[in-house]
C-alpha cells in the first residue's frame, strides 16, 4: 500500500494540525525504532493519540512518548501502539526484542519485572488494583493531562478518592519503569500518623539505599530522595495525607517522576500542585456501578436501582458496602431488601457497614479532625438546615470552610448559599449527638452565633 502524505502525516512531522517534535536522532536504536512507529501510525491512517488511547490501557502522553525517540518504550506500550494502528503485533514483538536485546525490565505489562543492577527488585508497592472501576471519565481525562506536577485528590469521606488514585496510578504504571512507591499516612497506625522521616526510611530502602548509608537527619534524607526521583521514572502515591507538614518533604520537582496525594483536605498550604476535588458519583455512574456488581440472581427493576443509589447518596463506599450486603442474599428481590432497610427503625448508617468497612467510621474519622466549634455548628445544621444550607452569618465563614475541607459540607448545585448537607452526613451528625460526651447534645440546638469559642 502506497502512503500519500497529508497535513496530519506523522511521518512528515505533523500531528493534529501542529508540528510534532522531530525524533531525537542522537538516540541511535531508540530513534530508529521511534521512526518506524511513526511510519506505522501514518500507514494506519494517522489516528490521533487520543483516539489510540481509547482502544488501549495507556494515556495519549504514553503513546506519544513511545514515538518520541527519547527513550525505548516498554513492550506492552509498543504492542498497544501497534494494535491501535492495525499493525502485526508478533512482528513488532520481534522488532522490539531485537532493538532492546530482550531487556526483562519491560516485559511484564510495561512494569519493571526484573532486578536492578544491585540485584534488588524494583519497588512495586501499589495496593490491589480496584476491579470494576466505574465512571469518573472527566476526572480521569483531567488526570491524564496533568503532566508531572504533584496532584492532590481531595473530597469527602467515602467519595472514592483512593479508588480513583489507584485506577489512575495503574494506567501510569507502564511508563514508570523504575517502579512505584506507596505509603498510607493516615492516623490508624499504632502510635499515630507516620512522620516524613519514617516514610522516607521505607522509600529509600525500597530504592536500594543500604540502611547504614541512611542519614539520621530529615533534611539529608529529603535531599537524597529528591535526587533519586529526579533521575528515575517513579510513581509515588501518598494516601490519607493528614496535613501539609506530612507531605511537603515528600514533594519532588521532577520531569520523570509523578507524585499523587490523596486527602480529605484540599491541603491549600501546598504550593505548585494541581488539585482535583471529587464529588459524589453522577446517578448514571451509580446505577452503572450497581448493575456491574449486582449478583445475577437478584431481581431488580429500574426504579429499584435508582432507589438504591439514592439510599447510598451516590457515594462509592456506601454503594460498595450495600452491594456486598445484597450479595449475601443472591436470590432475593432488591425491592424487598430496600423495603426492609427503609422500614427498620435503625439509622441508615447501621446498614452501611460490613466486615471492617463502615461508612459511619469513615465519617467519624473526618468528624474527629474538626475543631469543637465546627463540630457544634455541624450538629446545629443537621437539626435545622435543609439539604441546601441557607446563608450563614459571615462570622461563621471560618467554621464553614473547616466543614467543607473535612468533606462534611459540599458545594451544592442549587440553593442560594451554594452549600449542601448530604442526607448521610445529617444522619451521622444526628446519630452521634446521642453518644458524644460533654455539651454537644445541648449545643446541637444552639444558634450558629453560639458556636464560637
Amino acid at each position: 500500500m502506497r502512503f500519500r502524505p497529508t497535513w496530519n502525516n506523522c511521518a512528515e512531522g505533523f500531528i493534529m494540525g501542529r508540528p510534532e517534535k522531530p525524533v531525537n536522532k542522537a538516540a541511535g536504536r531508540v530513534a530508529q525504532f521511534a521512526g518506524e512507529l511513526r511510519q506505522l501510525r501514518a500507514l494506519g491512517g494517522n489516528p490521533t493519540y487520543r483516539e489510540m488511547a481509547q482502544s488501549t490501557y495507556f494515556s495519549p502522553s504514553v503513546l506519544s512518548s513511545a514515538a518520541s525517540g527519547n527513550r525505548m518504550p516498554s513492550l506492552s506500550v509498543t504492542l498497544a501502539f501497534v494494535a491501535a494502528c492495525g499493525g502485526d503485533e508478533e512482528v513488532w514483538r520481534q522488532r522490539w526484542l531485537a532493538a532492546t536485546g530482550g531487556d526483562v525490565r519491560f516485559t511484564a505489562r510495561g512494569r519493571p519485572s526484573g532486578r536492578r543492577a544491585d540485584g534488588l527488585p524494583y519497588p512495586m508497592q501499589l495496593p490491589q488494583r480496584p476491579r470494576g472501576f466505574i465512571g469518573r471519565a472527566a476526572e480521569l481525562a483531567w488526570l491524564r493531562d496533568s503532566g508531572d506536577t504533584p496532584i492532590v485528590i481531595s473530597g469527602a469521606a467515602g467519595v472514592g478518592k483512593t479508588g480513583l488514585a489507584l485506577h489512575h496510578a495503574y494506567t501510569r504504571a507502564a511508563e514508570m519503569t523504575d517502579g512505584q512507591l506507596y505509603a498510607d499516612l493516615g492516623t490508624h497506625h499504632a502510635g499515630g500518623a507516620p512522620s516524613p522521616y519514617d516514610i522516607l526510611d521505607g522509600f529509600l530502602r525500597a530504592l536500594g539505599i543500604p540502611a547504614d548509608q541512611l542519614s539520621v537527619t530529615l533534611d539529608h534524607r529529603v535531599g537524597l530522595y529528591r535526587t533519586l526521583l529526579a533521575e528515575r521514572r517513579l510513581l509515588v502515591l501518598l494516601d490519607n495525607v493528614w496535613d501539609e507538614g506530612q507531605a511537603r518533604p515528600l514533594l519532588v520537582d521532577s520531569d520523570t517522576s509523578t507524585t499523587i496525594l490523596v486527602s480529605r483536605k484540599r491541603l491549600l498550604g501546598l504550593r505548585d500542585v494541581r488539585r482535583l476535588q471529587l464529588t459524589k458519583l453522577s446517578r448514571a455512574d451509580s446505577i452503572a456501578m450497581i448493575i456491574t456488581a449486582l449478583p445475577p440472581g437478584v431481581m431488580a427493576a429500574p426504579d429499584d436501582l435508582d432507589w438504591l443509589a439514592e439510599f447510598c447518596g451516590d457515594l462509592p463506599l456506601a454503594l460498595d458496602i450495600a452491594l456486598r450486603r445484597i450479595a449475601l442474599r443472591p436470590h432475593a428481590v432488591l425491592r424487598q431488601i430496600l423495603d426492609g432497610w427503609h422500614q427498620n427503625n435503625k439509622s441508615v448508617l447501621s446498614w452501611l457497614c460490613i466486615g471492617d468497612l463502615s461508612l459511619r467510621e469513615s465519617l467519624r474519622s473526618a468528624y474527629l479532625t474538626l475543631s469543637r466549634p465546627a463540630q457544634i455548628l455541624l450538629h446545629w445544621l443537621a437539626r435545622t438546615a435543609a439539604d441546601d444550607v441557607s446563608p450563614l452569618p459571615s462570622e461563621e465563614d471560618e467554621l464553614v470552610d473547616e466543614l467543607i475541607d473535612a468533606g462534611m459540607l459540599t458545594h451544592a448545585h442549587h440553593g442560594p448559599a451554594g452549600l449542601g448537607l448530604s442526607r448521610l452526613v445529617r444522619a451521622f451528625a444526628l446519630d452521634i449527638a446521642g453518644f458524644v460526651t460533654g455539651d454537644l447534645p445541648a449545643a446541637a440546638g444552639a444558634r450558629p452565633a453560639d458556636c464560637r469559642p
